[in-house]
């Protein structure tokens, strides 16, 4: 195969590629546009208690590096801790999620293809400094939000 190559590129979070993401704050480091569409790089920071339904992704594998803190990582059957320094590759079609267990986490997801950039665009709001997500439970409108905007990125949720 043949692919233009990407440009080079350096890139840190700030409030040009940044959303708040349903509760969690996330910068888009490296987009589909950057790699024609191959992979994506997203720097998550999430507080305590804080996480996904469990969900599955029908188009991308992804994976996980904790920068810091503590998340609590259900991936098909199993449930396992991740620390500041671990890697969890999670595969297309397993069902995941995770839980923040530390007082806040950091970590990059990178999926493969690309589409996970997109879906965070879509569903979060540009970020500004000081800008606080709302812990309280999800309404119905933004769970059907949710939902209507996963479709279109192929992702599902078994319990919901």
């Amino acid at each position: 195969m043949n692919h233009p190559k990407a440009g080079a590129m350096r890139r840190k979070p700030d409030n040009d590629n940044t959303y708040l993401f349903l509760t969690d704050i996330n910068s888009i480091l490296v987009s589909g546009e950057d790699t024609n569409g191959e992979f994506c790089v997203v720097h998550c920071s999430v507080r305590e208690n804080d996480g996904p339904p469990l969900h599955v992704h029908g188009s991308e594998d992804e994976s996980f590096y904790v920068l810091d803190g503590e998340i609590e990582m259900t991936l098909g059957d199993d449930t396992f801790s991740v620390r500041s320094g671990e890697y969890v590759f999670a595969p297309r079609g397993i069902p995941h999620t995770f839980k923040v267990r530390s007082e806040q986490a950091r970590f990059l997801v990178t999926a493969y293809p690309a589409g996970f950039d997109s879906f965070v665009k879509e569903l979060g709001v540009p970020y500004e400094e000081g800008m606080e997500a709302n812990m309280e439970p999800p309404t119905p409108e933004l769970l059907q939000k949710l939902i209507e905007v996963s479709k279109k990125y192929n992702i599902t949720y078994p319990g919901l």
